[in-house]
């Protein structure tokens, strides 16, 4: 029979070879106690840097979000909308745009100012975050070129939900608070 600690036929027989180190049961509860801080620390480490990671990924996925949604007014096509929101809301987006077609008039806008705030994630996959928002916009009659209304630094506070699917964030909901005075909208 084979010597306490040694694997049968594996070792060669004589002193037991590192028996400075710990066997299991020896110390377990210092071992046990290292590996844990050990372990504890990286995921305390790995999670800073995806929190700011995640953070600048939603900014990024809502600021393409923007300039998508004003390239799809402007050229009467939500088409690329899609490749940063979700379908339901590129629907929302279509109709608010088809309406403004059926009365002969194409949104031209542009962001002018955007501060994030509030960033939550509710899973490694569900994301919203607060947008305090400031657009220039015109609306242009399609047939005349004439502009029919004209904003500057018109006000909105925005919440998003966004989605991660495939390792991308892409906007799942927006709901918009019109904040003409420019004070705390509700």
């Amino acid at each position: 029979m084979p010597a306490p600690g040694r694997i049968a036929g594996l070792l060669p027989p004589g002193p037991r070879p590192f028996a400075a180190i710990p066997q299991y049961g020896e110390f377990s509860m210092i071992r046990n106690g290292v590996v844990f801080f050990a372990l504890a620390a990286a995921f305390v480490l790995a999670g800073c840097s995806s929190g700011t990671q995640d953070k600048e990924q939603v900014k990024a996925a809502v600021t393409r979000y923007n300039q998508a949604l004003s390239d799809g007014y402007k050229n009467l096509n939500m088409g690329t909308l899609l490749e940063v929101a979700e379908e339901s809301q590129v629907n929302k987006a279509y109709f608010h745009m088809a309406a403004l077609g059926e009365s002969r008039l194409r949104m031209v806008s542009q962001l002018k100012d955007i501060q994030f705030s509030d960033f939550r994630f509710d899973s490694p996959s569900s994301a919203r975050v607060k947008t305090r928002e400031k657009w220039d916009f015109q609306h242009v009659n399609i047939d005349t070129q004439k502009i029919e209304r004209n904003e500057q630094n018109f006000p909105y506070e925005v919440n998003y939900s966004l989605a991660r699917r495939n390792g991308l964030w892409k906007v799942r909901a927006v709901e918009t608070a019109v904040n003409p005075a420019g004070t705390a909208g509700k």
